[in-house]
């Protein structure tokens, strides 16, 4: 029985998805810095994607992070039924 390729895929994958959003989140950060301190009034537009932009990267980290959970979840359950 190969339970590490299907959990380890999962992990893998939420894995790189914390990692991307974390660096999306960054991204957006810098750009609000960048709006509101560069040009304040020309950058209304900017914030509010930027701002939109922090918001999808925080759903995809916790969204992530939540499959991580599960896949240690299941992935505890199945050594504890085979121990």
């Amino acid at each position: 029985m190969n339970i590490g390729s299907t959990t380890g895929s999962a992990f893998t994958t939420a894995s790189y998805g914390v990692s991307q959003g974390s660096d999306q989140v960054q991204r957006a950060a810098q750009s609000v810095a960048d709006a509101t301190t560069q040009r304040p009034v020309e950058g209304t537009g900017k914030l509010a994607a930027a701002m939109t932009d922090m918001k999808q990267g925080q759903q995809a980290v916790d969204a992530n992070a939540k499959v991580m959970q599960a896949s240690d979840q299941q992935l505890g359950t199945l050594i504890d039924t085979l121990a």
